[in-house]
């Protein structure tokens, strides 16, 4: 897989708290000075950070800035760490090509969805609010999987169930499902109520309805992000 900047990023961070630039509790430059410094956007530098802030090497403090967390001249960055770094695109990159593609996927089971699906699908989503009201977050997200994959299965077409597959079972789903762990604790009712929103629009074969349940879907989660790496 080809490497992205982010994961240069990271390296380049990683590789100055080896040789001692920065030390536990030292704080990183701001965004915008690894940036320049790099010659990545800020972007970039955001999601590398966010990374490094999921890996527990660095940690995000209120109104203050980015700061290093422990030592890592211990750790076998080359074999533990930037093997999960090559090998995960960043959470923005995730975020843009399940909505777009979920979108699309939500509208043809609209169209070819039974009765037997829709049964299913609500079997899952009924799942789903146990393990909410339990606070189950593992159990939470397999059947959070489970939905989304039921609705792929409900168009007939093989190679967007193994698509679908393929883009939640991807090894960045670890990074991306520790930054989310925050947000979805708070917000289990929130998630439970877009997804009875998609179920709903697939039951009415309400196909305006199903888009921007699907918006809503993305959209909160990536701002949660953008906000957690802002801050």
């Amino acid at each position: 897989m080809t490497k992205g900047k982010h994961h240069y990023v990271a390296n380049q961070i990683l590789h100055a708290i080896r040789q001692g630039v920065y030390g536990p509790n030292d704080k990183l430059p701001p965004e915008r000075v690894l940036a320049e410094e790099m010659g990545v956007s800020r972007n970039s530098v955001r999601e590398a950070l966010s990374a490094l802030q999921v890996l527990n090497i660095v940690e995000s403090r209120a109104g203050d800035g980015t700061y290093v967390k422990k030592l890592v001249k211990d750790i076998n960055i080359e074999s533990q760490i930037l093997p999960i770094l090559e090998e995960s695109e960043s959470p923005f990159r995730i975020f843009e090509a399940r909505s777009i593609f979920e979108m699309g996927v939500v509208e043809l089971a609209i169209d070819t969805a039974t009765d037997e699906d829709l049964a299913q699908i609500e079997k899952v989503l009924d799942n789903m609010r146990d393990r909410a009201r339990a606070g189950d977050y593992d159990g939470y997200l397999t059947t959070n999987l489970n939905f989304h994959l039921a609705i792929a299965s409900a168009t007939r077409n093989p190679i967007i169930e193994n698509t679908m597959s393929f883009l939640w079972s991807t090894t960045s789903q670890r990074l991306l499902n520790e930054a989310l762990k925050g947000y979805w604790q708070k917000k289990f009712t929130s998630s439970i109520e877009i997804h009875e929103q998609i179920f709903d629009a697939l039951k009415n074969r309400d196909k305006d309805s199903a888009r921007q349940a699907v918006r809503r879907h993305y959209e909160e989660p990536k701002e949660y992000l953008l906000g957690t790496l802002e801050r």
